[in-house]
């Protein structure tokens, strides 16, 4: 189950929501409050100023911009009245969303995981890593060039990376923030690729084949996350390497989490 109840609350239209985003599922649901006509019975919030630029495209959206431990989380949600809270952030955000969850618990809100799905993949034909170090250790067998895809906030623990000035390429969300990122990792100006995703298969291939990469790394964020076009490029000769969720959550998909909204608000 990736619904839990805290508290005697009842489903009514009047239930206040808040969503924590960062992702398109996110967004997605950006859209279901505003065809419903009920963004003014929700409150998005969002970790950084270009996660808040994701998702303020569409009228009327309230967005609370900002990091928030835990003991922020359950002040926000009891200041806030709201009944119902949606995990909808990235799948290996494995902190924040046991902060949240917590926060929900100790606050008497109900808790709802939207889990995005792994994608399909052969393991058989990828290096499978259980976290960034193992991935250096993998990548530090030959000098070739690596396409880092598994964002900026951990690009630091690529420091192990052997020669990484010149073998490292980073492809970063567009904000100053992964630039400065980049930078403090040791990334060059020349290695940072600033572009929102997901991307295809050929803008992947056109990216390994300008910078003369050999690896591609990523994490197993789902279709959602173009996740099946990066494993598929081992089928064109590129080395990659997976890695694995932090942990095996309990959640429901996306559709589910409208079929729960649409008992509410319906």
């Amino acid at each position: 189950m990736g619904t839990e109840t805290y508290g005697n609350r009842q489903s009514a239209s009047d239930v206040r929501t808040l969503v924590f985003a960062g992702t398109a599922e996110g967004h997605g649901l950006v859209e279901y409050f505003s065809r419903k006509g009920r963004l003014d019975r929700v409150d998005f919030c969002v970790a950084t100023e270009y996660g808040a630029e994701t998702i303020s495209d569409i009228r009327g959206v309230s967005v609370l911009e900002g990091r928030l431990d835990k003991r922020e989380m359950e002040q926000l949600i009891r200041e806030g009245r709201y009944a119902l809270v949606i995990d909808a952030t990235h799948p290996y955000a494995a902190v924040v969303t046991q902060n949240i969850k917590e926060a929900c618990q100790d606050a008497g809100a109900e808790y709802i995981r939207l889990l995005r799905e792994e994608g399909d993949f052969c393991r058989e034909s990828v290096r499978m890593a259980g976290s960034i170090e193992e991935a250096v250790a993998v990548l530090n067998e030959d000098d070739d060039r690596v396409l880092l895809t598994t964002g900026a906030k951990e690009l630091h623990r690529y420091s192990d990376l052997r020669n990484i000035g010149e073998r490292a390429v980073a492809r970063v969300l567009p904000s100053a923030e992964s630039i400065a990122a980049c930078q403090s990792a040791g990334i060059p100006p020349k290695h940072i690729v600033c572009m929102q995703g997901p991307f295809s298969r050929e803008m992947n291939l056109a990216t390994l084949r300008q910078y003369g990469c050999g690896w591609i790394v990523t994490k197993n964020t789902g279709k959602a996350g173009g996740f099946e076009d990066k494993v598929a490029l081992c089928q064109a000769g590129y080395k990659v390497i997976v890695i694995g969720r932090p942990t095996a959550e309990k959640g429901i998909s996306y559709e589910k989490v409208l079929e729960r909204l649409e008992k509410i608000y319906g």
